[in-house]
């Protein structure tokens, strides 16, 4: 039982010994290149989770005499043994434009308060080749080539171009308007109601002011007046204006004014009423406010009308307006002097 033990305590020692343990190791893809070429060296580095390893860094650009380091990332990081431990990958690029046979002193990485070096490498630099005997075949070089016009490399900056051009012309514009002190909108739009809306309206309350009306001649005078209005706003010509034998003559120069009997009856009675006196009963009454009803809905349109009415000089701007007309005039400017800034960044990179 005592070695069942003391074996368990030894495995869990070595397990946490192991998980403790850091390991550094330096890895070239390859081992031969031509001058001019590149090559990488991976630095690998396993170390308990939560630590932080501190690669080598070459200021200089320079590995040792020779070598060059065009650059420095790191490429890899994962956790491993259940996320006990951490390996963390770094690559560097080097190249060399001397052939020689180099030798790659092991490269430091410090973890913690320690300092772990890796195995050292080799690096052999190949030169080329040159046929000295066929000196026909060297030439000298080349010239500059003329890289052509590419839209899909113009493209964001000539839409960054005009978004500039746009933001730049509103921010004049509201500029321009928050100077004068009117508001952004000379017009103002309202909904207009159908000829026919109003005068069902206007119907439905003399309706309900029928018995109200003890005289008859009011009663004919209202609902006269509500046709002719109708008639004006629905056909276009003075109908307030026009005796009801007019009214009748001009309604027949339109095909579709229909019931046309109806109306003359109502017209009719309506006139007596007024200039005759005549005194009608209830139920001749409701007949001929059915009989409006009935013209309106058989000469009706359907479609809303909107009315356009300037606004009078004596509006001016509210000062939350102003406020709010100033603040949009800093965002654009902020806006616009970011993107004026990319476009200019763009035509460098793109020209040097």
């Amino acid at each position: 039982m005592k070695r069942i033990v003391l074996c368990g305590l030894l495995s869990v020692l070595s397990v946490v010994s192991l998980l403790a343990q850091v390991t550094v190791k330096a890895s070239l893809d390859s081992a031969e290149i031509f001058i001019g070429e590149q090559a990488h060296i991976d630095l690998k580095v396993v170390s308990p989770a939560g630590t932080n390893a501190i690669f080598p860094v070459f200021p200089s650009k320079q590995l040792v005499p020779g070598i060059e380091v065009l650059n420095e990332e790191i490429i890899s990081k994962e956790d491993l043994n259940d996320g006990r431990q951490q390996a963390v990958i770094k690559r560097y690029t080097i190249t060399s434009f001397d052939s020689s046979f180099y030798y790659l002193p092991p490269l430091k990485v410090r973890v913690g308060n320690k300092q772990y070096s890796s195995e050292s490498l080799a690096l052999k630099v190949l030169t080329l080749e040159v046929d000295t005997l066929h000196l026909d075949q060297f030439f000298p070089p080349r010239s500059i080539a003329e890289m052509p016009f590419s839209w899909q490399d113009m493209k964001g900056l000539f839409g960054m171009s005009l978004l500039l051009v746009f933001m730049l012309a509103f921010m004049a514009y509201v500029v321009i308007q928050l100077h004068n002190n009117r508001p952004l909108l000379k017009y103002l739009r309202k909904a207009v109601l159908p000829p026919h809306v109003w005068a069902m309206k206007k119907i439905e309350k003399l309706k309900a002011t029928h018995s109200a009306l003890t005289d008859t001649k009011d009663y004919y005078s209202a609902l006269t007046d509500v046709i002719r209005h109708y008639i004006e706003q629905r056909y276009g010509f003075n109908a307030l204006e026009m005796t009801s034998q007019e009214i009748i003559s001009r309604l027949n120069a339109f095909p579709d004014a229909t019931s046309l009997q109806e109306l003359k009856e109502l017209f009719y009675t309506a006139d007596l009423a007024k200039f005759a006196k005549l005194q009608t009963q209830l139920n001749e009454n409701d007949a001929n406010l059915l009989r409006a009803v009935g013209f309106i809905n058989a000469t009706k349109q359907e479609k809303s009308e909107e009315k356009k009415t300037e606004l009078p000089p004596e509006i001016k701007r509210t000062d939350r307006e102003r406020l709010v007309l100033k603040v949009v005039v800093g965002i654009v400017c902020v806006l616009s002097a970011g993107l004026l800034f990319e476009i200019v960044r763009s035509l460098y990179q793109m020209l040097y």
